[in-house]
C-alpha cells in the first residue's frame, strides 16, 4: 500500500482508507484497554506501531484465563472478553479487510472457514447490528458463496 492510498475511498460510506485503518486500530486499543491494565495509545506514533501494541496486549489478555474471563461492557452486551475478541472484533477485523483490499485493488479473498463462522455468528444480530450504524443489506443471491452472502449481509456491493 501507498500512502497516497490512504485518502482512496472505502466500499464503507463516507470512509476512505485512513478511516478503515483508524477504526480497526480503535477497535483492538478500544477492547483491549476494558480490562486493566490499559495500554497508552500514542496517537503520534504510525498505525501499524499503534495496532501491532494493541493486538499484543489484547492476544496476551485473551491468553490469561481470568483475564479472557473478565464480563466487560461491550456495545453487544456484556460479556466475557474472549467472548468479546473471539466475535465482535475477529468478524469487525475481517470484514474490513476485505474493505481494505477492495478500496486498495488488494487480494479480496478471505479465509473461508472465517467467513462461514463469521456469517453464521452474525445473523442473529441483525437487527442490532442496523441500531448500531451497520449499513443496509445488499440483495445476494441464494447460490451464493458464503462471502458474499456475508458482504452483502453487511451492505457491502461484492
Amino acid at each position: 500500500m501507498d500512502p497516497g492510498d490512504l485518502a482512496l475511498p472505502s466500499p464503507c460510506e463516507g470512509w476512505r482508507v485512513r478511516d478503515l485503518i483508524d477504526h480497526t486500530t480503535g477497535v483492538v486499543v478500544m477492547v483491549t484497554n476494558l480490562v486493566p491494565p490499559a495500554i497508552v495509545d500514542d496517537t503520534s506514533a504510525g498505525a501499524v506501531v499503534r495496532f501491532d501494541a494493541a493486538a499484543a496486549d489484547l492476544h496476551a489478555k485473551v491468553a490469561d484465563p481470568r483475564q479472557g474471563a473478565t464480563i466487560v461492557d461491550s456495545p453487544f452486551g456484556k460479556m466475557a472478553l474472549k467472548q468479546l475478541v473471539s466475535s465482535v472484533v475477529v468478524h469487525d477485523l475481517l470484514v474490513h479487510t476485505w474493505d481494505l483490499a477492495r478500496a486498495t485493488g488488494g487480494d479480496e479473498r478471505l479465509d473461508a472457514e472465517l467467513v462461514a463462522h463469521t456469517y453464521a455468528a452474525m445473523l442473529p444480530f441483525d437487527e442490532t447490528l442496523r441500531e448500531h450504524g451497520f449499513a443496509a443489506k445488499v440483495h445476494a443471491d441464494a447460490e451464493a458463496d458464503d462471502q458474499t452472502k456475508l458482504l452483502c449481509f453487511l451492505g457491502r456491493r461484492p
